[in-house]
């Protein structure tokens, strides 16, 4: 309550508990102090949107996701791409409020917790949040809000540290949504972003043509089919060339079956995927009077300090 506001007046929000469980709200209310704005309170979120809007299909995607839920919950890959991709030490998450944009079902809020920091995560699609929820949302470190990033429901200069991983991409307008998250970073806070680099996806935008046209149910057949019959292909030394002619998750350590059809499915689905230089979203982070920016060893990593 100390750092939400209503998005359309930035004022504070009457808090109206119609239900609570171990000092959670878990139904109830937000109601707007100017304007009168309601945002209801569903399973301990607070909800400011209405729909899920340009995430809808990975609202859907999460549906699938719930199926195999029990293979993400035990997926620890988190760790090992949180500092590569935005910078941020074990010791510097364990000091302030981390916010991550895009949040979906929780697995950096995941490693942020169990590395000992608080944070909170947002996300526009319903089954995301919701799956991050039933993941990480009763720890008491963690906070979800369902929200649209072009208009965040928080205080501005609030989080010692702001990031979105493989999620500004999939908005009508990457740039702009860079714009719209730098000022909720305290000033002499941390700004961090990936998003694809050019030709990661060249090959499957040929298919996103088609993919993004047809129904959801049959995009997922395919994606199980895609695994089924390819995946032995992809796993055999050079294999993973084949990914040029039919893009496809590649065989791991650590990795499901399950997973890497969801990964296809996350490929081809989406109506949005842009790809940026480095160069380019550096030049982002500077147009805002970013300072110290410097691109991290996963390329198209970029970080800096407001």
């Amino acid at each position: 309550m100390r750092i939400l506001v209503c998005p359309e007046h930035k004022c504070e929000l009457d808090l109206k508990a119609t239900e609570e469980h171990d000092e959670r709200v878990v139904t109830g209310k937000l109601v707007c102090r100017q304007g009168g704005c309601e945002y209801h309170i569903r399973k301990s979120i607070p909800r400011f949107v209405n729909s899920d809007a340009y995430a809808d299909t990975f609202s859907k995607q999460r549906l699938y996701v719930r199926r195999h839920f029990k293979d993400y919950q035990n997926d620890r890959s988190g760790d090992r791409i949180l500092e590569p991709s935005t910078g941020f030490t074990k010791a510097e998450l364990q000091s302030g409020l981390t916010l991550e944009v895009g949040c979906g079902y929780g697995r950096f809020m995941d490693t942020i917790d169990r590395m000992g920091g608080r944070a909170v995560g947002v996300d526009l699609s319903t089954h995301s949040i919701e799956l991050a929820g039933d993941f990480v949302g009763n720890r008491p470190n963690i906070d979800l809000v369902q929200a649209d990033l072009f208009r965040l429901p928080f205080r501005e200069a609030t989080f010692e540290r702001v990031f979105s991983w493989c999620v500004l991409h999939h908005t009508p307008n990457t740039r702009d949504s860079f714009r719209a998250i730098v000022p909720y970073a305290k000033v002499g806070g941390k700004v961090s972003v990936w998003v694809y680099p050019p030709g990661m996806k060249k090959v499957t935008d040929y298919y996103r043509v088609i993919t993004t046209r047809i129904p959801q149910s049959l995009l997922y057949g395919l994606c199980i089919a895609n695994q089924t019959l390819f995946s032995w292909i992809r796993a055999l030394p050079g294999g993973w060339r084949f990914s040029y002619i039919v893009p496809g998750a590649i065989p791991k350590s650590g990795q499901t079956f399950w997973q890497r059809v969801m990964s296809d499915f996350d490929n081809y689905s989406p109506v949005y995927a842009y790809s940026h230089t480095s160069s380019e979203v550096k030049e982002w982070f500077l147009s805002e009077g970013i300072h110290d920016v410097r691109v991290l060893e996963r390329e198209t990593s970029v970080t800096g300090t407001r």
